[in-house]
């Protein structure tokens, strides 16, 4: 059968310089992108389950994620292929991604509905069958006895292991990863939602991978997060300015708007850390007013502790963004202290009306000055008496025909900034570049109120 042809089956063929950690023409890494594939290799394909994902309805991100951590380990991905919910055509997949590399990585279809049939098919490939496992079962009983609600039969279902291989612990979900291991080959079934397979896949199946199929584990390594910026001029100031080690591994994720840029190397020595720790002060001058954050934290949480270093308590007034920043900000430990809270509503002239406010000297319908945003930020500021007044308006079009929304910030009576934010994307992906934008303006104030103050 030709899985190319076949409907229902998408076939993507990766090699490594597709794949690889850089430029060819960056200093070292060049070299290094050589030697992953000559020293120790690895090859795999992966299988990406979801008939939304052949509808269309979201794209697959889990090729680009799972590549970018193992390659640089001594992996190659030699294909990806996306199939949807049905039994045959996983079967299909699975028969061709055996006859191409000896470890087989399959996402998705692990959860208690009648479409997740990734168990029952890969242990009847695999001539595996699968048994309930005790621990995997008490840890299921014990997640589900927190939340109240009763481990029916088809949520037992996802205890079931295989009996030769092993399991993946999932502290972010309730469906474990399933690792099928036979003398020729290994199977490894990861869950399909990102907050899940991410974390299983960097924690739980590099280390599995280490032992069973001599991949280089994790050595040490430096992550740098960016926002308000892209992954091409980041990597344009590395080839200008950077010199870098013949066994450094660079890879980056771009999502929402921010990147995440991780400087690796195979050794954990004091002297690799400080190789890094050395690198990174390199980069700083070139684009560290656009790193946020090296210790792993999240832009919400950089935000909130800017906040409690400033003494400053926020409130938000939010038109275009759809409450979207408070709630990116909601999930911060202590954020109630200092996030006093926000208003939503659907336009310009609705949100004057929610804020009890005509504010008839600074709106006009239509107006495409800054105006409206400023008097939205010192009303909320003023309701709900935090110090700084944050608001979001409507979009606009711009006279070149690009949309925007304006930002505005009172932070105290008559003292506004504000600027324009132009809308990238459709739906959620432009809300979430927006939202990524709005908190970068935010720490870029609470900066500038710290060196002041300082």
């Amino acid at each position: 059968m030709n899985l190319v042809t076949n409907i229902g089956i998408t076939l993507f063929v990766i090699t490594l310089t597709a794949i690889y950690a850089g430029p060819a023409s960056r200093p070292g890494v060049g070299r290094q992108a050589e030697s992953v594939q000559n020293v120790g290799t690895t090859d795999f394909v992966l299988i990406i389950t979801g008939g939304e994902l052949l509808l269309g309805l979201y794209a697959d991100g889990h090729t680009q994620f799972i590549t970018r951590t193992l390659v640089p380990l001594g992996c190659r991905c030699v294909a990806s292929l996306c199939v949807g919910d049905k039994r045959q055509d996983l079967k299909d997949a699975l028969v061709y991604a055996k006859q191409h590399a000896p470890l087989i990585i399959v996402t998705g279809g692990l959860g208690p509905t009648d479409d997740d049939i990734t168990r029952e098919v890969l242990a009847e490939s695999t001539g595996i069958p699968l048994s309930e496992h005790p621990e995997a079962l008490a840890d299921l009983k014990k997640r589900f006895a927190g939340s109240g609600r009763e481990l029916r039969d088809n949520l037992r279902r996802q205890a079931l292991t295989p009996v030769k291989g092993t399991y993946l612990p999932n502290p972010s979900g309730t469906a474990v990863g399933l690792v099928f291991d036979r003398e020729e080959e290994g199977v490894v079934a990861l869950p399909g939602p990102p907050r899940e397979l991410r974390p299983m896949l960097t924690n739980e199946l590099v280390p599995y991978l280490s032992q069973r199929f001599g991949i280089r584990s994790i050595g040490s390594s430096l992550q740098m997060r960016f926002v308000g910026i892209g992954e091409s001029s980041i990597d344009q100031v590395i080839q200008d300015h950077l010199t870098l080690p013949g066994d450094l591994v660079i890879s980056s994720l771009f999502e929402q708007g921010r990147v995440d840029l991780t400087f690796s190397l195979p050794g954990n020595t004091a002297t690799d850390v400080a190789i890094l720790k050395d690198l990174e002060k390199q980069l700083i001058p070139y684009i560290g007013e656009y790193m946020y954050a090296d210790d792993g934290s999240t832009l919400e949480e950089q935000v909130v502790e800017l906040l409690a270093e400033n003494q400053v308590t926020l409130a938000l007034a939010e038109v275009g963004s759809g409450g979207a920043v408070a709630a990116s900000l909601s999930d911060v430990k202590d954020v109630s202290l200092h996030v006093l809270g926000g208003v939503v509503s659907t336009s310009d002239a609705n949100m004057a009306s929610v804020l009890k406010e005509p504010m008839t000297r600074f709106v006009q319908r239509g107006s495409m000055d800054d105006s409206p945003a400023k008097a939205m930020a010192q009303r909320v500021r003023g309701l709900l008496g935090s110090r700084w007044g944050l608001a979001v308006t409507e979009p606009h079009v711009s006279g070149d025909g690009r949309s925007f929304v304006w930002l505005a910030l009172s932070k105290r009576e008559e003292e506004f900034s504000s600027r324009r934010i132009y809308l990238r994307g459709h739906g959620q992906t432009m809300r979430n570049r927006l939202v990524s934008s709005v908190l970068d303006s935010i720490r870029k104030e609470l900066l500038e109120e710290k060196q002041s103050r300082d």
